[in-house]
């Protein structure tokens, strides 16, 4: 499905591809958004030949964001910390006391919460406790781009089934997060920062202030992709990443 991607991986120069042969020899620690799971990032780490037995997903079950400094301090360590959304806004937060190869951060907004997102963030709560995660996502999705918005939504969809579970964490955690620039100024780590050039529910506006508030901060934005970029184009985040990861001293 992605052999162009592959033959993209094979022409790279030899120190790139050093570099890359090396990171897939590490843990990837994955940090879903609301009302996610892991297979987020399922068609992205394909592309990019990460094996399956490196993929380690953390998933969000507490409801305060100062409760992942554990877990993350321990598989973190020397891994690629890999998040998305809510699950990026997490990993943000703990970015000044990480070890991590590299921070890799989709649809990331480092800011506090919009207090007038408050009243819909409930009313999702309750209607995904009423009615079950695809049911109450299925009206509030924003529109998919990439080569196959209806497979991508249909994924979202179902993996918003399978998360719904959590919906109450992902709530509280998205309600009482403060931001997350302080922590990226003191990182350590390569941070690279990508948005869709469509996300209106993280804009790239938002991206670009994350990747600048870090020492070793990269952003993209990947062009005519919304907040779900990872699903609505995997190969076009993997080619993101490549070129930052060529930014790499």
């Amino acid at each position: 499905m992605y052999s162009w991607m592959a033959r993209i991986l094979k022409s790279l120069s030899p120190l790139r591809s050093m570099a890359i042969e090396d990171l897939k020899t590490r843990d990837w620690v994955l940090l879903p958004g609301t009302l996610c799971t892991g297979d987020v990032f399922s068609g992205f780490l394909d592309t990019l030949g990460i094996p399956a037995e490196r993929r380690v997903p953390v998933r969000l079950r507490l409801p305060e964001v100062e409760s992942y400094a554990g877990v993350l301090g321990i598989v973190a360590d020397s891994a690629v910390l890999c998040g998305f959304s809510l699950g990026a806004i997490v990993a943000a937060h703990h970015a000044d006391g990480l070890s991590a190869a590299r921070m890799v951060l989709f649809g990331l907004n480092p800011f506090p919460d919009d207090p007038a997102k408050a009243a819909g963030r409930r009313n999702l709560e309750r209607d995904v406790l009423a009615e079950g995660g695809a049911s109450a996502l299925s009206l509030r999705l924003p529109p998919l781009g990439g080569p196959d918005p209806d497979g991508a939504r249909d994924t979202v969809l179902s993996m918003a089934d399978v998360a719904s579970e959590d919906i109450e964490a992902h709530t509280a955690l998205a309600l009482t997060r403060s931001g997350a620039l302080g922590a990226l100024s003191r990182s350590r780590s390569p941070v690279f920062v990508m948005t869709g050039s469509h996300d209106d529910m993280a804009q790239v506006s938002q991206g670009q202030a994350g990747a600048d508030a870090a020492p070793f901060g990269r952003f993209r934005d990947i062009p005519d992709l919304g907040h779900y970029a990872l699903l609505e184009d995997p190969v076009a985040c993997a080619q993101a990443f490549l070129e930052l990861e060529d930014e790499v001293p």
